[in-house]
């Protein structure tokens, strides 16, 4: 969506041009939220290609309306001669108007000519041959315009058109994914890196005039940049990767020093009278996590307790890298301050956790492993008082392989051998499924951290060239397991993936998208469906049944297949064209499991994600300070839970702050934002940050209508 804002921004400050039309010729599929993001910078138009690429459906429209998740429809082309590189021969002319869908519907299809792929432009043959057919009897009639004109003119001729509802799915290059993992986590790790700088130069006591507006549009051009088709697919060849590991090693360093810079004023600030071992908590998250954050320590402090704000009181547990502790109730889009020095160690929590090799357990959930593999044989959600894996069978000792002894154990690593009819990087055929094997071997399992904050077992594996170091987490209070993985990935033509099979039944599973989600079958009824066997997601991805629901949450990975009930993520291919060393080396990533009563709306599925994609973070306050700030403040909330708050930044044209919000659920009614800045006036805009509408300011406070799925961006002013 930025790199769209930015580019209309870019033609109409250049050029004094509104763009109104998107060209996106060659992209892997389109997004079911493009639609409304379209809508709302101003662009009324669609046009691609890429769709003709089809592997198994032939698409049914060239004009139509497209149709988003949140309703809105826009006018949309696809060009009928299956090419932007069209030569501008009769020949292929003759075959774009036969081609063409809708011609009991429509009188015009667009023709894009010219060496465009690679830059070259039209031809002086090209051109000639269009001023020839300009009317030539039992050929189309060639007009040469400006794509806007034809838009305009498609559209007002064009009755009753067909309407396509939701993602345009392309069926190839599903790859794309998951090829050149570590890029896409940076792109991941960057992305959450930019929102949580912007988030803390807004809220900085130095105010708006000292924003680095500067710094951050430049990172955020270079994150865009990398965004760029073939990058950030994994598609390009292997000095690209080396560049863009430096562009994302500069971007950390740039946003590091920004977010530090803001969190220093802000601890500059505060009041600490009366703390001996003050830590300030900052939370960029729309509602309450359950997360236990770290606090790096000086030799010999060794806390045992921290007190919060309100008086809570909460234990906490030394680990290698400091002191770890779950702050209670942290203040929404804001920070809180933690007294570490506190002397009473708070009785045992009900809650905590202990483990053991075979098992983690806390108040909300039993864990429990195979010795032998380190699978997991069973999950029990005490709260919902549910079995999560379907039942397991008794493991066999004997060392069998390649039965079905271990087909309902979770966390299973699935090695297949990964070799796509024609394009490495870019693709996963379906027959991948036919040669696969579930890793069971196991080097070593141990407990490294146990105590009444959280528990981790770390299980160590080998196989062919790699090794698998993952260390498993249940923190006091959650239900959410997570999985802290590093893999040294040397194979060749392999993709591995991980498996859980789960007590869930389901023709449907939920997947995340750009500010919101869609449904995908998890069955092959159709083909249709059956292409459908590799799809994408952000953050989470869930299965549901009326009741109960599990979701698999990521904090850099996007390629998903649910089929039945096993919810599979892609983690690592290792292709060998373009780039003959893609993927190989070093691999950190997170994943969690998260069974919930309820669908993932009751689950809290969305807050889970966000919170293992943006953890609030700790650091050390000087104790006994005076200072002009409280101990705690939320600067930013709202009071719908199916509302998050995606950005908080400095408006791109004047000193203003801008904060954007989207319904995540599918819901409709009311949310009202608060921000407890001295702000003025406030003004409903669009995604380009024009005022559409002046909102009513109480103290802080607007109430807006949300729509479902709706993307609603607020302007605040001084």
């Amino acid at each position: 969506m930025l790199y769209l804002a930015l580019d209309l921004l870019f033609f109409l400050d250049e050029f004094g041009i509104e763009t109104r039309d998107l060209w996106l010729p060659d992209v892997f599929g389109y997004s079911a939220a493009l639609p409304q993001i379209l809508k709302k910078a101003r662009v009324d138009y669609f046009l691609t290609q890429k769709i003709s690429w089809n592997q198994f459906n032939k698409f049914p429209h060239h004009t139509f309306l497209w149709q988003g998740i949140d309703g809105t429809r826009i006018f949309s082309h696809f060009l009928p001669s299956d090419t932007p590189n069209g030569d501008m021969s009769p020949k292929e002319l003759a075959h774009s108007v036969r081609n063409f869908k809708e011609h009991d519907r429509a009188t015009r299809s667009l023709y894009a000519f010219g060496h465009g792929d690679g830059g070259g432009g039209p031809t002086v043959e090209m051109l000639e041959n269009a001023r020839r057919l300009r009317d030539v009897e039992g050929m189309p009639r060639v007009e040469i315009e400006k794509a806007l004109e034809f838009f305009r003119k498609a559209e007002a001729d064009a009755i009753d058109l067909p309407i396509w509802v939701g993602e345009l799915y392309l069926e190839l290059h599903r790859g794309t994914y998951t090829t050149q993992a570590a890029n896409k986590r940076a792109n991941r790790k960057m992305e959450f890196a930019l929102r949580d700088a912007e988030f803390l130069s807004v809220i900085s006591p130095a105010g708006l005039s000292a924003y680095p507006l500067a710094q951050l549009d430049r990172a955020w051009k270079t994150l865009l940049l990398n965004q760029f088709h073939d990058i950030i697919p994994g598609s390009s060849v292997e000095e690209v990767y080396r560049d863009s590991k430096q562009d994302y090693q500069e971007l950390d360093t740039t946003l590091s020093a920004l977010s530090e810079g803001a969190i220093q004023a802000l601890k500059e600030a505060i009041d600490t009278r009366g703390m001996k071992l003050p830590a300030l908590v900052i939370s960029n998250l729309s509602y309450y996590a359950n997360e236990a954050v770290l606090l790096p320590l000086k030799p010999g402090e060794k806390p045992v307790a921290a007190v919060g704000p309100e008086g809570d009181i909460v234990p906490v547990q030394m680990v290698e890298e400091g002191a770890l502790f779950v702050p209670k109730n942290l203040p929404l889009h804001g920070y809180a301050v933690w007294d570490l020095g506190a002397t009473t160690v708070p009785a045992d929590p009900e809650d905590a956790v202990t483990a053991s090799t075979t098992h983690l357990e806390n108040e909300s959930l039993l864990v429990e492993f195979d010795a032998r593999t380190g699978l997991i044989t069973r999950i029990l959600d005490k709260d919902s008082e549910r079995e999560v894996l379907n039942d397991t069978y008794e493991l066999d000792r004997k060392g069998r392989r390649g039965d079905t002894l271990y087909d309902a154990c979770a966390n299973q690593f699935q090695l297949f051998e990964d070799k796509p009819l024609f394009w490495d990087a870019w693709d996963i055929d379906v027959y991948y499924q036919e040669k696969g094997q579930t890793l069971l071997d196991l080097e070593s399992a141990e407990v490294v951290e146990a105590g009444p904050v959280r528990g981790a077992i770390r299980f160590v594996r080998s196989f062919g060239k790699s090794r698998i170091i993952q260390t498993v987490r249940l923190t006091t209070g959650s239900a959410r397991l997570d999985f802290v993985t590093e893999v040294d990935w040397q194979e060749t033509d392999q993709m591995l993936k991980v498996a859980f099979p789960v007590a869930i039944n389901s023709p449907r599973a939920t997947y995340e998208i750009q500010y919101g989600h869609v449904e995908r079958p998890t069955h092959f009824n159709t083909s249709w469906d059956l292409a459908r066997f590799e799809v994408c997601a952000q953050k989470w991805a869930d299965l549901s049944e009326g009741d109960y629901g599990v979701a698999l949450l990521n904090d850099c990975k996007y390629g998903h297949d649910t089929q039945g009930n096993t919810l599979c993520l892609t983690l690592l291919r290792s292709p060998k064209a373009p780039d003959p060393n893609a993927d190989m080396g070093t691999h950190l990533f997170t994943y969690a499991l998260l069974p919930h009563g309820g669908d993932f709306r009751e689950g809290e599925v969305v807050d889970h994600a966000y919170a293992l994609n943006a953890p609030p973070r700790a650091c050390a306050l000087t104790g006994n300070k005076s200072g002009t700030l409280p101990i705690e403040r939320s600067f930013f909330s709202v009071d719908n839970a199916a509302v998050f708050i995606e950005a908080v930044k400095r408006a791109e044209k004047e000193e203003a702050i801008i904060v954007r919000l989207y319904e995540a659920h599918n819901t409709r009614g009311t949310v009202m934002l608060t921000a407890v800045l001295p702000v003025k006036r406030a003004w409903l805009t669009d995604l380009m940050e024009t005022n559409i509408v002046e909102l009513a300011l109480s103290d802080g406070e607007v109430t807006l209508p949300i729509h479902p799925f709706e993307i609603v961006t607020v302007k605040f002013t001084y």
